[in-house]
């Protein structure tokens, strides 16, 4: 009997899984101070850790990656390479984790995308090939010239959105539903993050990655709805970054691993950051 439970309770796990989160946002071009900004506030529940990684893999290039170490879905969530493109993720929880994951063909794409492309135009080249790779998600992808934003959704569908001068957000439901097989089910904090940090961002016409670093800690909605969260689920991390046009891009984390004292830190991703070898920088 008891295993009987056991196995019931993980299938209706698997179609009724906590609501995983994340906030993604960026300015480009003339919304910008400081060159391309990036920026996730990544949300999930407090029972992993993470890590700061930087990689050398034996082909391609260099990259520094925001790891889950363990937990129910450990892996990259946000990474930049040696040649300045970084990409960050959102789940897509809008739809039920059983969705997300019915094809086993399909999986995760942010390690190859760091690997294999030093730009954004490489990778709109590339798109047809590396997008339908992958499972439903969505990703934000900046380097010196402006934003890519991708919504994938089933069977390896896709939509993308360059940005050279303006602004780009995204949380955890589609703008896209053409991508989809069913009606999605878009939770309310993905909305009221969504609202709140366009409000946030129209507020004034340039940016800077200051500014960025203050918008990540907003509470503004409450323990659940905020883009820095600590209710049903946690803010576990937050990833800014800027790419000057003429200097080494920056990258401003905030590392909050459960039972820890948050950790923030400030690389600058010259020559000599990807001169060092493999290791693991945080925690």
């Amino acid at each position: 009997m008891r295993k009987s439970w056991l196995a019931m309770a993980g299938l209706l796990a698997l179609f009724h899984s906590p609501v995983n989160a994340c906030t993604l946002w960026g300015a480009a071009g003339s919304a910008s101070v400081d060159g391309t900004l990036l920026a996730k506030n990544r949300d999930w529940k407090p029972d992993h850790v993470q890590s700061l990684r930087l990689r050398h893999p034996q082909q391609g290039y260099a990259y520094l990656g925001l790891y889950a170490d363990n937990g129910s879905a450990p892996g990259i969530k946000a990474g930049v390479n040696e040649k300045g493109l970084a990409v960050v993720s959102a789940s897509a929880s809008s739809l039920p984790r059983a969705v997300r994951l019915a094809d086993s063909e399909r999986h995760g794409i942010l390690a190859q995308l760091l690997r294999d492309y030093g730009s954004l135009d490489e990778v709109a080249a590339a798109a047809d090939k590396v997008f339908p790779q992958s499972r439903p998600v969505f990703l934000l992808l900046a380097d010196a010239h402006g934003l890519m934003q991708v919504e994938i959704g089933q069977q390896g569908r896709y939509t993308l959105i360059r940005q050279q001068n303006g602004t780009l957000a995204h949380t955890n439901h589609y703008a896209d539903t053409a991508l989809l097989d069913a009606p999605q089910k878009v939770g309310a904090s993905s909305r009221t993050r969504l609202d709140r940090v366009q409000s946030l961002l129209a507020r004034q016409p340039q940016h800077s990655l200051a500014e960025f670093e203050k918008l990540s800690q907003d509470r503004h909605d409450g323990p659940d709805n905020s883009l820095w969260r600590n209710g049903h689920e946690y803010t576990l991390a937050g990833w800014q970054m800027a790419f000057p046009p003429a200097a080494a891009p920056k990258l401003h984390l905030v590392l909050a691993n459960p039972g820890a004292k948050p950790l923030t830190r400030d690389y600058t991703l010259d020559a000599a950051f990807w001169a060092q070898p493999a290791q693991t920088l945080l925690p």
